[in-house]
């Protein structure tokens, strides 16, 4: 591999993490092959919504392509397969029909200037063997055929490709999940408190913005949250320790209960340490969930709901309730 085979694998990874950098790796694909105007494009199999760029396509047509690729349906799917492994020509796989006859070239590469040779590309698919995308490219008028040498060229780079692909993808779903538990946390009427093991705030919902705005008892600077009453506040960490060590063993032993002294004087907090026990991936790492609930601003309607989820007994749930009163 020379420099520029170097340059396209560190572009994919860093668009792994930086969605928007798969611009650059469009743009370096088509710069292997004379600035080939081209379609990168992935999406999760079944979804319709994709991550799509492109070089040398006009605006208004790009997002138009895969349409006009499945309007000649007859032969895509065999295209699609036949690519899965390495860079290719659909015309390998056309026995011999006319490029000029198909309807990508007469209603999609001919308006934009694209010479009549069959696109080449590749095909990305997970373990599966299901598709995720792929890229595609075009030569133009006037312009030579594709040469097969630099599709061989190419070869030691699809990997890298499908596994940048595959990993932002999982980023991307790992973040749609958060933002759906983020928003369904905040229709909570308690405040809500994530930590990882580093007692780093993962997920906090909108009332526990509210309580920690208050500035009343419960305090989150920099290393996770805190009271201000120096003895409760040991009681809190060593209930937040004890919660990481149990969501360690995957057993709900240590739940742990408070009621949090403000310094206004007003009726206590009541707050609710507890691990969670399946997997922290879709939460961000949370190992810990802390429930604080404000007997003046707002109140935990449905206790009983919440000690469920953690395995409490009747009289922990009951606790839950009388502390939220």
């Amino acid at each position: 591999m020379d420099q520029r085979d170097h340059q396209l694998i560190e572009a994919c990874y860093a668009a792994a993490v930086e969605p928007d950098r798969w611009q650059d790796v469009a743009e370096l694909i088509s710069a292997r092959f004379a600035d080939a105007p081209l379609v990168l494009g992935f999406a999760f199999p079944g979804s319709s919504e994709m991550n799509q760029n492109s070089f040398g396509i006009a605006p208004e047509k790009r997002d138009s392509y895969t349409a006009h690729l499945l309007a000649d349906g007859h032969w895509a799917t065999r295209f699609t397969a036949h690519i899965a492994e390495s860079v290719g020509q659909i015309g390998e796989v056309m026995a011999g029909q006319a490029v000029e006859d198909s309807l990508l070239y007469k209603n999609w590469m001919k308006p934009q200037g694209f010479a009549a040779f069959w696109p080449a590309g590749h095909t990305l698919v997970d373990d599966r063997g299901r598709a995720l995308g792929g890229f595609v490219m075009f030569r133009r008028e006037g312009d030579s055929d594709f040469d097969p040498a630099d599709f061989t060229a190419m070869q030691p780079f699809l990997p890298h490709l499908r596994r940048a692909v595959v990993t932002s993808l999982a980023l991307q779903g790992a973040q749609q999940v958060r933002s759906a538990l983020a928003e369904a946390l905040d229709l909570l009427p308690t405040g809500l408190i994530l930590l990882d093991e580093r007692r780093n705030i993962v997920i906090k919902n909108r009332g526990a913005d509210r309580i920690l705005k208050l500035n009343d008892g419960v305090r989150a600077d920099g290393g996770g949250p805190s009271l201000e009453d120096a003895r409760q506040n040991a009681e809190f960490q060593r209930l937040i320790a004890d919660a990481i060590e149990s969501s360690r063993g995957g057993q709900a032993v240590s739940t742990g209960f408070l009621a949090v002294k403000r310094p206004s004087e007003k009726q206590a907090f009541a707050a609710m340490v507890a691990p969670l026990l399946g997997s922290s991936q879709a939460m961000g790492g949370a190992v810990v969930a802390i429930f604080i609930a404000d007997p003046v601003g707002g109140r935990l309607q449905d206790p009983e709901v919440l000690a469920s989820l953690y395995a409490l007994t009747h009289s922990e749930a009951e606790l839950v309730r009388l502390l939220s009163d």
